[in-house]
């Protein structure tokens, strides 16, 4: 599980997206995002957006500490700062600020917080300091502050996507279910966080007084498509 942030700037000729991006910026008829640390991210390529995300990190900041050299939610949170005085160098402030309000921003992210944190190991710290419930709920107040601060930096259109089927994910099945079944407890955990996610987007959205953040059902989406694959 990863999690993705993009911001997918409207282009120069103002090239309206009509559709939100999934794996590039090809999806809105753009070019492709570039991660916003790769070199050839610069000059008017800037004007497309860029790609802030890092595999293997979560809502909490002890979310996967097996992993090297991962960027997490307050560094790229940073990084899109950084990004925005950059493009403030390139077209001004002013139309620095209308191109990041008028983008699309992605962000995916939670499955990790259970995959690689809550259920890495047996009696997990998180385990022992949570019961699953209260654990969602953490999560939950967690993720509103960070969303609350991608706020605060200027976004204004952003996609939410909850976790998928986190038990029948294939290296779970591997580790956790000898005879094939979806693992409960990771089914359990998407099932508890992903309606209590739409319900703090729906509080977050009327404090802000506009629908500024949309919920992804990408559980029930992946659902269907192993029920009735025909239908995709």
């Amino acid at each position: 599980m990863a999690l993705t942030l993009r911001v997918v700037a409207p282009l120069v000729a103002s090239r309206m997206a009509k559709t939100y991006p999934i794996s590039s910026g090809e999806a809105l008829g753009s070019e492709p995002l570039l991660p916003y640390l790769s070199p050839q991210l610069n000059g008017n390529r800037l004007l497309v957006g860029a790609n802030f995300a890092s595999a293997g990190i979560g809502i909490l900041n002890d979310t996967g500490i097996q992993f090297i050299n991962i960027i997490r939610m307050f560094r790229q949170f940073e990084y899109f700062q950084e990004y925005q005085g950059r493009l403030a160098n390139l077209v001004g402030t002013t139309e620095a600020q209308r191109i990041v309000s008028e983008a699309l921003v992605l962000i995916t992210v939670g499955g990790n917080d259970f995959v690689n944190n809550y259920f890495l190991v047996p009696f997990s710290a998180r385990s022992r300091q949570f019961s699953l419930p209260d654990y969602v709920r953490y999560l939950i107040s967690e993720y509103r502050k960070l969303l609350t601060r991608l706020y605060e930096l200027g976004a204004r259109k952003v996609l939410v996507t909850g976790t998928g089927p986190l038990g029948c994910v294939p290296a779970e099945l591997a580790m956790r279910s000898p005879n094939g079944q979806c693992a409960a407890e990771l089914q359990r955990a998407a099932g508890l966080f992903n309606p209590q996610l739409v319900q703090m987007i729906n509080g977050l959205n009327s404090d802000l007084g506009a629908n500024v953040f949309i919920a992804a059902n990408t559980q029930q989406q992946t659902n269907d498509f192993i029920s009735n694959p025909r239908a995709f």
